[in-house]
């Protein structure tokens, strides 16, 4: 069904009856696999690995997130101490390697769920040989990263394409000299640069240390790109794929269930796409990106974004 000519009361309406019936368990593997993947929505944890922080984005491990119907995780990579580490702004104690986390984690959940897709979203702060080293530590990866080179498609695979592809892992870089095809001892590694296959808006909602600091414009996080790009250079055909960031700079942990619910909250994220990113991006996001996503409806609200959302 074309949702965009519909008009926005009947939106509304369905909106909210899928909100009263969705479950938790939402936005993860769907059903119809038949679509482009261009066309899903998945609930996106930013700063997914600071479960543990001082300051943390996210009370839940990795595990949990992907357990619970998470499919995009942001991740901060840092050299530290002779390894790749997944940091925020500096690496303190003794973090988490990044091969330990694709080694423990991601590729035993793929191995579980066959029909997962789950896309990385990194902010890489390392160097070269730092990398390609550590990517080298998990020779598993070899063959499950999406290399969008490989396909001839006119636009994005399939779903189920991708599945049978087994080029589950779609991993965007922030930085874009460490992108490409990267040649570990056990073979290729793919990774997108975000401003090529990605578009996003401005990071952060406010300082978020007061009521009311909100600031619900949806404008690109990069000037010079803007969110309704419609093709990826060099892939006719192929649009970027959105991601919607909705959180606050400082998630302090005395304010946070009450900010996240609030940010959280279905009709404050359908508000925001509607009013604001819909009209600037001419799309649905594709990635939704919250911190502790587990309070409030972001689930709900990426599933009504498969199913229900407009996108032109």
């Amino acid at each position: 069904m074309n949702t965009s000519r519909l008009p926005k009361a009947i939106l509304r309406i369905g909106s909210l009856a899928l909100a009263c019936i969705a479950t938790p368990a939402l936005a993860n593997t769907p059903t119809d696999m038949s679509r482009t993947f261009d066309q899903y929505s998945w609930v996106t944890t930013h700063n997914a690995f600071t479960s543990n922080g001082v300051i943390p984005n996210q009370n839940q491990t990795i595990d949990q997130q992907l357990a619970n119907g998470v499919r995009g995780l942001m991740l901060d990579l840092y050299s530290d101490d002779g390894r790749v580490r997944l940091c925020h702004r500096t690496c303190t104690g003794t973090p988490r390697p990044f091969a330990d986390l694709l080694n423990d984690t991601l590729l035993p959940f793929l191995e579980r769920d066959p029909h997962a897709i789950v896309s990385l979203h990194l902010e890489d702060f390392t160097r070269t040989g730092d990398l390609i080293t550590e990517l080298g530590k998990a020779p598993g990866l070899v063959g499950k990263t999406f290399d969008p080179y490989a396909w001839t498609s006119p636009a994005w695979p399939t779903y189920a394409d991708i599945v049978k592809s087994g080029q589950r892992i779609l991993i965007f870089s922030l930085n874009r000299d460490r992108t490409g095809t990267l040649m570990t001892p056990g073979g290729a590694i793919h990774i997108m640069p975000s401003e090529d296959f990605t578009v996003e808006n401005y990071w952060s909602l406010g300082a978020g240390l007061f009521d009311g600091d909100h600031d619900y414009r949806c404008r690109s996080r990069w000037d010079n790109l803007p969110l309704d790009r419609r093709q990826i250079e060099g892939k006719p055909g192929w649009r970027p794929l959105f991601t919607m960031n909705q959180f606050h700079t400082v998630p302090l942990p005395i304010f946070f269930p009450r900010h996240a619910r609030e940010d959280n909250d279905f009709d404050a994220l359908e508000k925001r796409y509607m009013k604001h990113c819909h009209p600037a991006a001419k799309r649905k996001p594709n990635f939704v990106a919250v911190d502790f996503y587990q309070y409030g409806d972001t689930a709900k609200f990426a599933d009504w974004l498969t199913h229900w959302a407009r996108d032109e």
